[in-house]
């Protein structure tokens, strides 16, 4: 007998009334929104590196409850592995930036600036996957990254 699927994996669940992706996704930008702000409260007081440190301990009491998910030891032996692997170098990659955003954000940079401009980080994505995964674009996502490098620009202007 199969376990029943999870509520994030049947396509039509909702959360609060709206598709359940819609839903984490409003919470990110106010969770993510909120941490730029605050991110800049705590630069003032301690450098970029300590900042990293005290960031990462903020996120102990979540990786406690996550710990407790059922689905935590899930998955293919190989696929397992190999997600970790790429878990691990996603942590790398995270905790890189987030220094370097504390580090503009210690180094004289405006949360109003640096948070907009670092938000800006789907142009990566979008370059790889062009690069990487073959993916393609259309013209209003062309133009989308268009406007987003003019806001870019626009931004870091004095």
């Amino acid at each position: 007998m199969s376990a029943s699927p999870q509520p994030e994996s049947l396509p039509n669940a909702t959360l609060l009334g709206m598709p359940r992706w819609l839903a984490y996704s409003l919470l990110t930008i106010v969770c993510w929104g909120a941490w730029g702000a605050v991110s800049k409260v705590a630069s003032d007081g301690v450098d970029a590196n300590t900042n990293q440190i005290l960031f990462t301990l903020g996120l102990l009491p979540l990786i406690l409850l996550v710990a407790r998910s059922p689905r935590l030891g899930s998955g293919v032996a190989g696929q397992r592995r190999a997600g970790i692997g790429w878990a691990f170098l996603t942590g790398i990659l995270g905790g890189t930036g987030n220094i370097a955003f504390f580090r503009a954000l210690v180094s004289g940079g405006q949360a109003s600036i640096v948070v907009p401009v670092t938000a800006l980080f789907p142009l990566v994505t979008v370059i790889l996957a062009l690069t990487f995964l073959r993916e393609r674009l259309g013209r209003a996502q062309i133009a989308g990254l268009v406007l987003a490098l003019v806001a870019i620009y626009l931004l870091s202007m004095d």
